[in-house]
């Protein structure tokens, strides 16, 4: 064989061993990779919600489960289930004895939401902000109606009432935003400012409303 041929077929070789060597580790799949898992339904589902408390002489629990999915982009749609029970201590005066009189109450609803995360839009910090618009309906009885000439007075807003059994059917329109802040893989607390748009009378929130929930992913 010739010096010249056989030292061209050596050096051909050594030239195409890492040529081989790189595509026999492509075809090769890593054992230390984590595969992503496909973008199914239940993968864009959160659940959670919030648990509130108040005392003083407003006694107040709230529990609200909730759950959303992803729909469009960053854009969720949230289902939330709502109770209330409040323990009012001095709502009213006597207006005979002068006495201050309270009253207690449960509360039952739910909401719908629309929440948009900035994650699209931006990096970091303002990945985890969000906007955030609900509509909310709430029902509760209260032991008093209104009267024109009733005895028992609200000193806030000077309505008289008298008692009685009254249901109140109360909606409100929420718009704000808030801050998702990841703790673990799938899960975040989240932060809430909310201002109520229909904030009157027989609202049971005062404006701002906080609020603070846990999100798990599935």
């Amino acid at each position: 064989m010739n010096f010249h041929r056989l030292k061209s077929t050596v050096l051909l070789c050594l030239l195409l061993l890492p040529v081989q060597e790189v595509i026999a580790q492509d075809s090769i799949p890593s054992l230390s990779a984590n595969p992503r898992r496909p973008d199914t339904f239940w993968r864009r589902v959160r659940v959670g919600g919030n648990l509130g408390f108040q005392f003083g002489s407003v006694t107040g629990i709230t529990i609200s489960p909730e759950a959303c999915v992803r729909t469009v982009d960053q854009l969720y749609v949230g289902l939330r289930i709502i109770y209330q029970y409040y323990n009012i201590k001095n709502q009213f005066i006597d207006g005979e004895t002068g006495d201050w009189i309270g009253y207690e109450s449960s509360v039952y609803g739910g909401g719908i939401y629309l929440r948009y995360y900035l994650g699209s839009l931006f990096d970091g910090f303002l990945a985890n902000i969000f906007a955030h618009v609900e509509y909310e309906y709430l029902t509760y009885n209260r032991p008093f109606v209104e009267d024109p000439y009733g005895k028992i007075i609200d000193p806030y807003s000077r309505i008289t009432f008298s008692r009685g059994k009254m249901n109140i059917e109360f909606n409100s329109i929420f718009i704000g935003g808030g801050y998702r802040q990841p703790i673990g893989n799938r899960v975040a607390m989240e932060f809430l400012l909310l201002f109520n748009l229909n904030d009157s009378y027989n609202s049971p929130y005062s404006n701002p409303i906080f609020r603070l929930g846990v999100g798990v992913g599935l």
